[in-house]
């Protein structure tokens, strides 16, 4: 599977496709226009379409000999069909206050849940069981995975109905939260979330799913203006969660600030590589199609 450069999809503007106030509206915006850089490679194998025959070789199942075939030719021949490619993909999204962080008219939240509905039709189109786990410590949610369109409408109304409340919840509840909504079969899990934590809750989880021996892929994401510090003089900042109070003058901390955040995802990083998950940090200026191409390679490889 191939994917075209980046610039062919810049009108894949988040908060232009959250103003649309229709999240499956602007899910399959997202996803028909990405898709159409999108290339899908064909592999042969013991799937249900037929691709081809080759001569009978010592070891292939009998059960692929084409009869009918052998009784034209008097010789054995095997059908060859495409490979069945689908996975079960588990989308966790992270439900707590801190991603109602809102910049330029367009929260976390809104970026994160767009991009899960994106990601669950994408999946449902490459013929995927999708399953959904939302977290925050008010109200989990588990659907688990299965495929088709009336689970992905129920996927999606979900996800619409949805409002980031309190914190990231107890890691054994969310542990117990992502281990129901798990699923069977081999997969990918992607987490999507700004990293809030307390006490390495987060981590915890990912150990939790990685151990489950699911592919994941954990998705970070940031306001443009909270990654730079893009405000000036002095600024009071409100922590979403705790409800606690900072001021500082912005214009002298920003390079210390800076240091310590590159510090952070460096530490990040390394724990969750260390797991076995993958890392991807995204801000909410950015177009959603650098998350499907990043959650496409990863499907490629756990494929």
């Amino acid at each position: 599977m191939s994917v075209t450069p980046y610039r062919a999809y810049r009108f894949l503007d988040p908060k232009v496709l959250a103003g649309l106030g229709d999240l499956v509206l602007a899910a399959r915006t997202v996803v028909d226009g990405f898709m159409y850089g999108v290339h899908p490679s064909r592999m042969r194998g013991p799937g249900m379409e037929f691709s081809q025959y080759r001569s009978y070789q010592p070891g292939d199942d009998p059960r692929r000999l084409d009869w009918k075939l052998y009784g034209r030719s008097d010789r054995y021949f095997v059908r060859e069909s495409e490979t069945d490619t689908s996975l079960t993909i588990r989308l966790v999204l992270d439900a707590s206050r801190s991603m109602a962080h809102e910049e330029d008219g367009l929260t976390k939240f809104d970026y994160a849940r767009l991009l899960t509905a994106a990601l669950a039709l994408l999946s449902e189109r490459q013929g995927d069981a999708v399953g959904l786990v939302v977290l925050n410590d008010e109200r989990l949610v588990t659907i688990p995975p299965q495929r088709g369109h009336q689970h992905l409408h129920r996927v999606l109304h979900q996800l619409e109905r949805l409002e980031p409340l309190g914190h990231w919840p107890d890691w054994r509840a969310a542990e117990h939260a992502v281990a129901e909504g798990g699923g069977g079969g081999r997969g990918l899990t992607v987490i999507l979330t700004d990293f809030h934590q307390q006490a390495d809750e987060i981590f915890r989880v990912v150990r939790r799913i990685t151990t489950l021996r699911h592919e994941t892929l954990v998705m970070h994401l940031m306001g443009r203006r909270e990654r730079d510090l893009d405000w000036h003089g002095a600024t009071a900042f409100e922590d979403l969660e705790t409800g606690a109070h900072i001021e500082v003058d912005a214009d002298s901390v920003r390079a210390s600030y800076q240091e310590a955040q590159s510090s952070e995802l460096g530490r990040i990083r390394h724990e969750l590589e260390d797991r076995g998950a993958r890392f991807e940090t995204l801000t909410m200026n950015q177009p959603v199609d650098r998350a499907l191409r990043q959650f496409l390679i990863n499907r490629e490889r756990w494929r």
